[in-house]
């Protein structure tokens, strides 16, 4: 991924700060473990690629399309789409495939391709790896079509909540049904904001002759519901940037290709600059303040005089960097000190606890005492169960009406939770339980902060 140099300088001083808060150098105080974690969280947003999914009822082209934005022609579309899992397409040094499963740490690489062979092996996801520059920047989900009895519409709704963006094909024979329009409508409404609607199929003759016709009745009927709407003729797309590189220019964009990247980078480039102001602003806020309150306390150490460092009455309305947010409503919930426990994050102020926090702390407090008391034989087990109560929560916030924007700041916050959950089922190491506690407790704070603005409370 190509960082800008703005970028580059907060990535470096995030990745500094985890160094110098290691837990193994020693003396390092108690409150830098989870300001440590927190600046390990966006190190790793900064650091990973926009994820895009692209879904679409069966047979509305969404394998060559996900064919032309890899550059190479993969995924075997020849084939019954009911066949394949989702795929994950991600950058690597090398074109391979491997196949995975939820419950499983380990990945069993597939030799030459062979697609037909991993899906002999019944996995739950294929992951696809192929040395293309725009990886570095986009992953992509390609999940089983809609309307299909043989798919899981339940999964695909699952990939869906665990993006940052969609794309969603719809055949221009057909253009927008009412089963699309259904199954659309049964998402969340945060993910019609980063959402391109793509018209496939766009070459074949007789819809040649009538393409405004279709595209002025879909921009009718589903045009609020989109970012944009894109007609590709992805095959000929294709043939004008073999390997994914453009040799016909006039050909690329006739055909779509240079619309739907286009789209593509419209909304994926915010996405990046709201990370890159998101750790900013952590940054800012608590890091570089809990810095300079280390600088104090060694200057203090060094005349043995401790209390200059640390005043008595630092634990009173301080955050962890020692900055007071007594007068700043505001900021008060987002930068109060954590207790860290099982159960969740406590801010020193109480507040009351609203149904739907407290049936999210109660739900994490066994959980966080079982990954505490884990061995590595149960690592993928609790990060399935992390899983399925992020997942439970999402659904939750998602039907609450109205949608205000704490509600929806706070559902994006578990949506991208339950993405890094369901990323560091494929990791291995001692790290994966680590950061899932991490992320349970953050939540709980991200929870917390949207009680005291708004109200949530389970719907009936």
């Amino acid at each position: 991924m190509k960082h800008s140099t703005f970028e580059q300088k907060q990535l470096s001083y995030l990745q500094e700060f985890i160094k110098k808060t290691d837990p193994d150098l020693g003396d390092v105080p108690n409150e830098a473990g989870p300001l440590r974690q927190l600046a390990r969280k966006h190190y790793n947003r900064l650091c990973t690629p926009v994820r895009f999914i692209v879904a679409g009822e069966f047979s509305a082209g969404k394998s060559t399309l996900t064919n032309l934005l890899v550059g190479k022609n993969l995924i075997p579309t020849s084939v019954l789409a009911s066949d394949f899992p989702p795929l994950l397409f991600r950058y690597g040094t090398a074109t391979q495939i491997a196949a995975g499963w939820w419950d499983q740490k380990k990945l069993m690489q597939v030799n030459d391709v062979d697609f037909g062979a991993a899906v002999k092996m019944e996995p739950d996801f294929i992951l696809v790896t192929t040395p293309n520059p725009f990886l570095k920047d986009i992953n992509i989900f390609d999940c089983p079509g809609t309307s299909d009895p043989l798919s899981d519409d339940k999964k695909m709704q699952h990939l869906v909540k665990s993006s940052e963006a969609t794309i969603w094909c719809t055949n221009a024979v057909q253009a927008w049904r009412e089963s699309e329009r259904y199954t659309w409508s049964s998402l969340p409404a945060i993910n019609r904001k980063n959402s391109i609607l793509v018209v496939t199929h766009t070459d074949l003759p007789a819809v040649k002759r009538g393409i405004d016709r279709v595209m002025a009745r879909v921009q009718k009927e589903a045009g609020e519901f989109f970012r944009s709407i894109v007609p590709v003729a992805a095959p000929k797309a294709s043939k004008a940037a073999p390997d994914g590189i453009v040799q016909d220019k006039e050909a690329w964009a006739e055909h779509g290709g240079q619309a739907i990247f286009t789209a593509i980078r419209e909304i994926s480039d915010p996405i990046r600059e709201k990370k890159l102001a998101d750790a900013t602003a952590i940054i800012e806020s608590q890091l570089a303040p809990f810095f300079e309150t280390l600088k104090q306390r060694d200057s203090a150490d060094e005349v043995g005089d401790n209390s200059k460092a640390v005043p008595e009455n630092s634990g009173k309305g301080k955050n962890l960097s020692g900055v007071d947010h007594r007068s700043d409503s505001a900021s008060k919930a987002s930068n109060q000190p954590l207790e860290l426990k099982a159960g969740g994050a406590k801010a020193q102020t109480e507040v009351p606890e609203p149904s739907l926090l407290a049936e999210w702390n109660n739900k994490t407090q066994d959980l966080i005492a079982a990954i505490e008391k884990s061995d590595d034989s149960d690592v993928s087990k609790l990060i399935q169960s992390s899983c399925n109560i992020v997942m439970e929560m999402t659904d939750t916030l998602t039907l609450i009406d109205p949608q205000t924007p704490e509600i929806e700041w706070v559902t994006t916050q578990f949506q991208e939770a339950l993405d890094q959950l369901f990323l560091m089922q494929l990791e291995t190491g001692d790290e994966p339980l680590e950061t899932t506690t991490l992320l349970l407790l953050q939540l709980s704070r991200d929870m917390e902060q949207a009680t005291t603005q708004t109200n949530i409370s389970r719907v009936s």
